[in-house]
């Protein structure tokens, strides 16, 4: 059972529920359910609101995950992995400013591959919403993030000539091609998060939340 499956259950309120990943019988695993966004359903695979978690954490913990689902929380790429193998799902992503503003993209078809395959992210179909595609066709060779395996600050597997993940700019875990127009784990609120969004958002210091959300079509 998964949020959607909450959601068309009735629940219509955005909280931390226990969701199966793996079936009804297995271990059950708390994450945050949007139940109000584009008819609800929505599943957070990554949530910051406060800053409270660093992101700048090595490979086991953003396969394992960290954080908690009520406030700052990558969820695993693991668990990202298994929630998006069998069923093709969408990705929201949601960009809360400062001024209270909230943008959203919405990417069609969405999924992470496995660790030995260093969760390869796969993204297709049509880009629609208010922030604009900074990460499908962003229009400019080298910054289209779909096919790109996932690096973190001491595991180097973009396809820069650098470290895109290992950078002062950065600092965190994330699909970097040369390197990025979208990055949204960045050093919360630090001038040193560049580009988290561009060019809708340049500038860390703009952003309250953000989240990243998947829903099986």
């Amino acid at each position: 059972m998964y949020c959607k499956d909450l959601r068309n259950n009735g629940h219509t309120k955005s909280a931390v529920y226990d969701i199966y990943p793996s079936g009804a019988s297995s271990r059950p695993v708390k994450v945050y359910c949007d139940m109000e966004t584009m008819d609800g359903g929505w599943t957070a695979i990554q949530k910051r609101v406060n800053g409270s978690e660093s992101f700048d954490r090595n490979w086991t913990e953003y396969k394992n995950g960290f954080g908690t689902p009520e406030q700052d929380i990558w969820i695993g790429n693991d668990l990202i992995h298994r929630l998006t193998e069998k069923k093709k799902s969408s990705l929201l992503v949601s960009i809360t400013l400062v001024n209270g503003t909230r943008l959203f993209e919405l990417y069609d078809q969405f999924s992470v591959s496995d660790e030995a395959e260093k969760y390869k992210i796969f993204l297709a179909g049509n880009a629609t919403g208010t922030l604009g595609d900074s990460m499908l066709n962003t229009g400019l060779n080298g910054k289209n993030l779909s096919g790109m395996y996932f690096s973190t600050p001491k595991t180097d597997n973009d396809k820069s000539g650098g470290f895109c993940a290992g950078s002062v700019g950065a600092r965190g875990g994330w699909w970097f091609n040369d390197c990025h127009y979208a990055f949204l784990n960045g050093n919360w609120a630090s001038v040193m998060w560049t580009l988290p969004w561009y060019p809708t958002i340049t500038s860390a210091l703009s952003i309250k939340e953000t989240m990243m959300m998947i829903k099986r079509h």
